[in-house]
């Protein structure tokens, strides 16, 4: 019994982080939903406990995974797909 809920709390985790196929981390996750609320680097970092080049270091890794050129594009990607769910 409880390999299976294992199994199936592994599947909703990792889909949370799915974006269009496209497997994020949860930090790459967490630094898109915030700079969806209009967050900066800075205050993404703050409200995290890491610094802004780490913040901005998971964007940019968010960014290459899902092949656009910028956070508002990564962003859209985000919005799109949650409301798809």
């Amino acid at each position: 019994m409880a390999i299976y809920f294992h199994a199936h709390a592994q599947r909703k985790i990792a889909f949370d982080n799915r974006i269009d196929g496209v497997n994020l981390s949860p930090r790459e996750t967490e630094c898109l939903k915030w700079a969806a609320e209009g967050k900066s680097a800075w205050e993404t970092g703050r409200i995290m406990g890491i610094s802004r080049h780490t913040v901005a270091f998971h964007l940019e890794n968010a960014r290459a995974k899902l092949g656009v050129g910028s956070t508002i594009q990564a962003v859209a990607r985000l919005a799109s797909a949650k409301h798809r769910i």
